[in-house]
C-alpha cells in the first residue's frame, strides 16, 4: 500500500496560543521535565514567532 503522509492544512493548538501564553507553557514544560520531543514542538512553534533564536550554522 503505497501511503503519503500530508500534514493537516489547520493550526496546531500551539500555534492558536498568544506569545505570553506559549511562554509561559514552555517555561512549566521545563521545569515539569516534559518529554524532550514535546519542549522541542514549543521550541519550534517559538522560533517560528521569532521568539528564540536559533542554531542555525552560518
Amino acid at each position: 500500500m503505497n501511503y503519503q503522509f500530508h500534514p493537516s492544512p489547520r493550526p496546531s493548538s500551539l500555534e492558536l496560543l498568544s506569545n505570553e501564553q506559549l511562554l509561559n507553557i514552555y517555561e512549566m514544560a521545563v521545569e515539569a521535565k516534559a518529554s524532550p520531543d514535546f519542549i522541542e514542538i514549543i521550541k519550534n512553534v517559538m522560533s517560528g514567532r521569532n521568539l528564540i533564536e536559533t542554531d542555525k550554522p552560518d
